[in-house]
């Protein structure tokens, strides 16, 4: 009898082949531009949140040379900003897992939903001039803006710009190199 050794069959080894392994979804490093849209939709996120709780503007007085009010950002658009961020912080980790077009271009409108409130309905406000009626007088008032607004605009910007990155140098695969695998497949 004529018995020869038992061999491993490629189906039955350990590792995939190697068109096996570029075809299946594995756990990778993000590429350069990956990552940079990673960490800027991170940080826009952070900017975003953490300006809802600072100052947005002051409101100084011709009668006081002090400042008579202070308004803060967040009570300013009843906290907007706050899911804004949060979705940003999911988009992002979403990007992680499998950077797609269709995430860049949602954070992309986070990041034009977070410029309107900060230009459209904070900005004129945080540069308005009046009249206010102070000790049974009518003084002059001015508003300037304060740290609120710059973090909300700067948020809102660099969010515009990780995801622009996204969508322009993502990571998008060749038709040519799927096209190719893919016969390869079919033809075994």
């Amino acid at each position: 009898m004529n018995v020869s050794e038992p061999e491993a069959d490629t189906e039955y080894s350990r590792g995939p082949s190697g068109s096996e392994a570029r075809d299946r979804p594995v756990a990778r490093r993000l590429s350069g531009t990956s990552a940079a849209v990673f960490a800027g939709a991170l940080v826009a996120a952070a900017l975003l949140f953490v300006a809802e709780f600072l100052p947005l503007f002051a409101v100084r007085t011709s009668a006081r040379n002090s400042v008579a009010t202070t308004v803060g950002s967040g009570s300013h658009h009843a906290y907007a900003l706050v899911p804004i961020a949060l979705l940003v912080v999911a988009l992002a980790f979403a990007w992680r897992r499998s950077p797609s077009r269709l995430v860049a271009i949602a954070m992309g409108v986070l990041g034009v939903a977070a410029l309107v409130i900060a230009l459209g309905r904070d900005l004129p406000d945080a540069q308005s001039n009046g009249i206010e009626r102070s000790a049974g007088t009518y003084v002059t008032a001015a508003a300037s803006p304060q740290t609120g607004l710059y973090l909300e605009t700067a948020g809102a910007l660099v969010l515009l710009i990780a995801s622009g990155a996204g969508v322009l140098l993502g990571p998008w695969p060749n038709p040519q190199v799927q096209t190719i695998s893919s016969r390869r497949r079919s033809a075994s």
